[in-house]
């Protein structure tokens, strides 16, 4: 008995370590470890609905929009740092309506969005450069790519970030 708990605990181990590997010496994370995205009871978020989906689906989609705007702007400005992002609440730009049968994201000056989070940035050896909160209203005029049917769901918001990124002050 005492073997097969200490083999379940041993392949445990194993299974959850699958993947996490290390560079020698301080070389800089993978792109894919540069951005964290982690959501504080996301059921909460004042508009968190991604294309009708539930709210896993709509995290998986935001990070992924999220990730794929910030990750080049943390290479070129912060290379080797990592960036955890801790959303406290989210609310998308525009509100759902009925349009011919379907709910739509209508986006209008009246209902930017903000996006509420914890921030984290390290150098590669973990030093904090910056950190804080931050709430971001959406202040950009409208274009035509914030058409729902043109524009991928969270870009308003990625835009955002790469911008509050871009002009993040660290301590050096």
């Amino acid at each position: 008995m005492r073997l097969t708990i200490c083999a379940t605990f041993a392949a445990a181990i194993v299974l959850l370590t699958a993947g996490c590997g290390t560079q020698g010496g301080a070389s800089r994370p993978a792109p894919r470890d540069t951005v964290k995205v982690f959501y504080v009871n996301p059921e909460r978020f004042t508009d968190f609905t991604v294309q009708n989906r539930d709210v896993q689906n709509s995290q998986n989609v935001f990070t992924g929009e999220v990730m794929g705007a910030l990750t080049p702007v943390m290479l070129s400005r912060f290379p080797g740092s990592r960036l955890t992002l801790r959303f406290r609440d989210i609310d998308l730009a525009g509100r759902r309506a009925p349009v011919r049968g379907r709910s739509v994201r209508i986006i209008r000056r009246s209902s930017p969005a903000r996006l509420l989070f914890d921030y984290l940035l390290q150098d590669s050896s973990g030093r904090a450069l910056a950190s804080g909160s931050q709430k971001l209203v959406d202040t950009a005029p409208q274009t035509l790519a914030d058409n729902p049917a043109r524009s991928q769901a969270g870009r308003r918001e990625s835009r955002m970030l790469e911008r509050w990124l871009s002009s993040l002050s660290i301590n050096r």
